[in-house]
Order: C-alpha cells, then sequence, then structure tokens
C-alpha cells in the first residue's frame, strides 16, 4: 500500500510502498477513503519526536471496514467509519501506525459509525478535534456531558446563568466547541471570539455571541455580554500562544469560586499574564486512547477513565444512523491525494504557532489560500 511516513534526517514525509496491515484482536482494518490535516501533522514532521525513518503520519481517517480482527462483532465488512490514529508525534519506540496510508488499523471500540446523510470526507474532520473539545469542556472544565460517561459532573449553583469564552472559535476545535457547549444541560451562555468573516458561522452554529479577536475592546466586550457584565464562569482557548491565556484570564468574574481554562498546548502560553485566581489546564487528546505514551518528551501513562471517556463519545456520534449530533467542519477538499499533502497542506498549516502562519506568503492556487473555518481533507485512492 502506499503510505506518508516519515524521513526524519530530512525533516519531511515522503510517499513509500508499505505491506497492507493486518488487524490484531479486537481492531478492525479501514479502507480509507479520506484523511483530515490537523496542525499536530506537519509539527511532528518537521520536529520528528523519534530518529526512526518511516514511520506512517496522520491522525484523523474515515472509510470502510475492510477486514476484522478476532474477537471483533461490533462491525461488518463495507460499514463506514471513522477513527483517530496518534502516529508519528509520539516519542515511543513501538509506536502504533498513524492513517495517512491506504489501509490503517483502528481498535474496534475506538472508532465510530459514519451516518448516512455526512460523506467520508467531513466524517475525516470529527475525529482528533471533536474529542479534544468534548475531552475540554466535559473533563477539564467539568462541564456536564450530553451523555453518559465515566465522568460525571454538574454546574455548581451560579447566582446567574454562567458563561463560557470560546477563544478563536473558527478553528476546528473551537467549531466542535461550540456545537457541543450548546448541548449542556442547563444552558450557558456561549460566546466565542473570531474574525469578522466568521461570525455568522459561528452563529449559526449556537454561538450566543461573537466578537473580533484583534479588537482593541474584544476583553470588554466579552465581560458586557456575559450576565450583570460580571465576566466568564469558562474558557477553552484553542489558540494557547503567547499572550492569548492571559488575556482571556482578565475576563472572568471575580469571587471565590474556581476559574478554569482549558489549553490546548502546554507551554507555548505566558504564564506570567495570567491573572493568579485563575488555572490552565492543559490536556492533550492522546490519553483518549488508553495507551502509555511519550508525548513532548515526557511519558503519559494510560488512563483508563479517558479512554472510557472516548469510548462514550464515539458511541453517541454513532448513535443517529442519519447524522451526527453536531455538525463536521466545512471541508476544503485538497487535490493531489498522498503525494500533495507536504507540499501543499502541510506548508498551509505550517510547523509552528498560529501567529506564524498569518505571515506566509500566499499562492496563487485556489487550494492554496489561506485557511479560515476550514478543515483540510484529502482523498485517498483513485479519486482524488
Amino acid at each position: 500500500m502506499q503510505a506518508l511516513v516519515t524521513k526524519p534526517s530530512l525533516r519531511t514525509a515522503v510517499v513509500a510502498t508499505l505491506p497492507i496491515p493486518e488487524p490484531g484482536p479486537n481492531e478492525i482494518r479501514v479502507k480509507v477513503h479520506a484523511i483530515a490535516l490537523n496542525p499536530v501533522d506537519p509539527l511532528y514532521v518537521a520536529h520528528p519526536p523519534s530518529p526512526e525513518e518511516g514511520r506512517v503520519v496522520g491522525s484523523d481517517i474515515a472509510g470502510t471496514v475492510d477486514k476484522l480482527g478476532s474477537g471483533v462483532d461490533a462491525w461488518k465488512l463495507g460499514e463506514r467509519v471513522a477513527g483517530l490514529l496518534q502516529g508519528a508525534t509520539t516519542g515511543n519506540e513501538a509506536a502504533r501506525p498513524g492513517g495517512f496510508a491506504e489501509y490503517a488499523i483502528l481498535e474496534a471500540d475506538l472508532t465510530f459509525r459514519i451516518p448516512e446523510k455526512v460523506s467520508f470526507e467531513e466524517a475525516a474532520t470529527f475525529p482528533l478535534c471533536s474529542l479534544t473539545a468534548a475531552q475540554a469542556l466535559f473533563i477539564r472544565l467539568q462541564l456536564p456531558a450530553p451523555f453518559p460517561g465515566p465522568f460525571h459532573h454538574a454546574l455548581p449553583n451560579h447566582a446567574r446563568k454562567p458563561a463560557l469564552l470560546i477563544y478563536s472559535a473558527s478553528t476546528s476545535l473551537g467549531l466542535f466547541a461550540v456545537q457541543l457547549a450548546k448541548l449542556i444541560t442547563p444552558p450557558l451562555t456561549v460566546i466565542a471570539t473570531a474574525s469578522p468573516a466568521n461570525h455568522a458561522l459561528l452563529r449559526a452554529l449556537g454561538a450566543d455571541a461573537v466578537f473580533d479577536y484583534r479588537s482593541p475592546t474584544w476583553a470588554a466586550d466579552v465581560r458586557a455580554a456575559t450576565a450583570d457584565g460580571l465576566g466568564i464562569d469558562y474558557a477553552l482557548d484553542c489558540i494557547s500562544e503567547d499572550a492569548t491565556t492571559g488575556q482571556i484570564s482578565q475576563c472572568f468574574v471575580g469571587g471565590e469560586a474556581e476559574k478554569r481554562i482549558a489549553v490546548i498546548r502546554k507551554v507555548a502560553w505566558d504564564a506570567s499574564l495570567v491573572r493568579e485566581d485563575v488555572s490552565p489546564l492543559y490536556g492533550a487528546a492522546w490519553t483518549g486512547l488508553g495507551h502509555a505514551i511519550v508525548y513532548n518528551g515526557a511519558p503519559v501513562p494510560a488512563d483508563a477513565a479517558h479512554r472510557a471517556f472516548t469510548v462514550a463519545f464515539f458511541r453517541y456520534l454513532s448513535a443517529s444512523a442519519l447524522v451526527f449530533p453536531v455538525r463536521g467542519n466545512p471541508v476544503r477538499l485538497m487535490p493531489g491525494g498522498l503525494r500533495a499533502i507536504v507540499g501543499d497542506g502541510f506548508a498551509l498549516i505550517g510547523s509552528g504557532k498560529v501567529a506564524d502562519r498569518e505571515k506566509q506568503a500566499a499562492r496563487s492556487e485556489e487550494h492554496m489560500k489561506k485557511i479560515s473555518a476550514e478543515k483540510l481533507v484529502y482523498r485517498i485512492g483513485q479519486d482524488l
């Protein structure tokens, strides 16, 4: 099969021919039809955590069940499925392959069904970022999930309607977070920041108020949009770089109640700017796969509760035969398949900070315009 694999000596990835993998016990083999890109994919190709060459890259996949491992009775051949793989982002010596290939292996219970009215391309936008959004809201921020699982949280008694800020909500993560937040009971006021071009989309997804994060008054505008203008109660920082987390911390209500910001990067934000009574809480989606890994140079132990949460969340995504409970990201279908990912997709996303991406010179091709509220998706196989 053809697969995109690491070449650490050149800090890039190349297409190579590999044997078609065989599923083990409680695993399924997926014939991959579509893959979606995430910032971690080019990041760990440019900054490889392992010197081993030939590791399959890629996180998000959608396709059809091609072969069943022993003990699998939840899936049938030909069923449309999607799932998450860690691939080359880990420093583990015996790392599980990623999904940017013609075939990939998923654990049977860490796989979700694609509803009839959802395309492979839209389904591929879900795995990593929808799970990251769910972990941020329902584990780190301790908000009540709209599905049963291992974490049982209830909203504390607020004297007023609580408010959640989703900063940079037009990112893939933010688009899922806005929708999941609107499913919380009792309801929150969901406030988002984004570029003005994406305000209408965020309102359509359920955001109660949207502000331009480039405006010098955005923090004051956010506080004014909360009940009595007192400030927010929860926050998700979808960028978590430089000053963003500190700026968000200034939007919180006062008082003794615990104040939490879910952040998606561990050290890229300036801790000196964060208000002393606000706690940034980091988490990586990979804990949801339930395996001990080495990530960002540090060991991350296996977490059975986080794995059970992923199983519950993916079961929730699979509940309807027709549609997902939330919409997928808007898709930018990229041409060229596996061989175009590095030169086009990785070039667009970049391997540094989001702020650095904004400084990149634009290319003339339509598919290479700057990314805004879209997910880069490639078809795998003959129909490119």
